[in-house]
């Protein structure tokens, strides 16, 4: 694969200024430049709203723009619940479908979780869904349609994507975690609205419980389309593949 200088980040647009992918590119040396590109978005975790902003010919301006544009050498729609909630095959065809309008290489953050889950050999995973309960059981299902079960869940019930960036998400991996203490399954912790890439490792030797977190899957899979290095303290274990 071809070093590429730029990954593209698809993003909602109704996410707050702290967003994690804002700054990481500067933040982290031997990143590649992270070009974000925004997505009309009004936030709300129902089917219909997240089936609606998951609609090619709504990603697909701001996705031209980063590879036209922004020089991107790749692009990855980071919005898992817009990614997974009309299921495996509808996920695949979005991601087809974008990669043939913008020229680039296209992948998503919930065919991401998927692509980590086999790299690592997981086929049982705990999940904290910051969903609510019908979009939560849209993601038990699309996971399970890619060969991997759900042994444990809970879901959060934050109605929009900002209740999820508020979200306290050390207290509710550490809430999980003690309910649930069997640590042989990875945690799934979904939403790119959540800030996890600094706080993933540090609550990983806290609880004994390997995270997969949406932002982490997001940026690996998108630097392996890049080819580009994978930075382990960001990554955990997904460095190595």
């Amino acid at each position: 694969m071809l070093q590429q200088s730029c990954l593209g980040i698809l993003l909602p647009d109704d996410g707050p200024d702290d967003y994690e992918w804002y700054t990481l590119g500067d933040e982290v040396a031997g990143l590649p430049r992270i070009q974000v590109g925004k997505v009309e978005s009004d936030g709300h975790h129902a089917l219909s709203a997240l089936l609606a902003l998951g609609e090619v010919e709504r990603l697909a301006p701001a996705g031209r723009s980063l590879a036209e544009e922004g020089g991107a050498g790749a692009v990855v729609w980071a919005c898992t619940s817009a990614s997974f909630i009309g299921g495996l095959e509808w996920a695949r065809e979005q991601s087809e479908a974008l990669e043939s309008r913008l020229g680039v290489p296209v992948t998503s953050t919930a065919l991401a979780f998927h692509e980590a889950l086999a790299a690592l050999g997981h086929a049982r995973v705990d999940l904290l869904s910051p969903y609510p309960d019908d979009v939560t059981l849209r993601l038990v299902s699309f996971l399970r349609e890619g060969g991997v079960t759900v042994v444990n869940d809970k879901a959060l019930d934050c109605p929009y994507a900002a209740d999820s960036h508020r979200a306290d998400l050390g207290a509710e991996v550490r809430r999980f975690c003690a309910r649930y203490p069997d640590a042989s399954r990875p945690l799934l912790v979904p939403d790119t609205a959540v800030n996890s890439l600094f706080l993933r490792e540090a609550l990983r030797r806290e609880t004994g419980r390997e995270l997969l977190t949406a932002n982490q899957v997001t940026l690996w899979a998108g630097l392996r389309q890049l080819g580009a290095d994978l930075p382990e303290g960001l990554l955990g274990p997904l460095a190595a593949h």
